[in-house]
């Protein structure tokens, strides 16, 4: 689901740091709302929101969490995080995704957007419209 909150344009972070507790004190450290598909959450504790998410499909994850929480996707903010590690992309020149993606994607595409981060490159492939759609469909309104 990190992906996919990602992608409608979140601050999404995924705890690989193992035990519950430790992930529960990140989140209120950061100040963030934790996520989680654990029951072990009997109560909410002190300075902390946390939402248990039922579902399985990230699709109804996402539909689920828009019921429990006041979120509000922004087609303005579609697809401007890196999806690998959550940095916020900036625009590339044609010039700066030379080398970086290949050579038929570059001659193909106008757009590209970079994650300062990790360096993955971005571009509005065959699948963009589709997925624009799709997170428009999540997001609680068509596109």
């Amino acid at each position: 689901m990190v992906r996919k909150l990602r992608t409608l344009g979140f601050d999404a972070l995924y705890w690989r740091g193992g035990k519950l507790g430790g992930a529960l004190e990140a989140a209120r450290l950061e100040g963030r709302v934790l996520l989680t598909r654990s029951r072990k959450v009997r109560e909410q504790p002190e300075g902390l929101e946390v939402v248990v998410i039922g579902a399985n499909d990230p699709r109804d994850q996402l539909r689920e969490l828009a019921k429990k929480l006041p979120l509000k996707a922004d087609a303005e903010k579609f697809f401007r995080r890196c999806l690998l590690c959550n940095e916020e992309l900036r625009p590339l020149d044609k010039e700066e995704a030379q080398g970086r993606v290949p050579d038929f994607i570059l001659q193909t595409y106008r757009v590209f957007h970079g994650c300062p981060r990790c360096r993955r490159v971005y571009w509005p492939g065959t699948h963009y419209e589709r997925m624009k759609k799709e997170m428009g469909a999540m997001a609680g309104r068509e596109e």
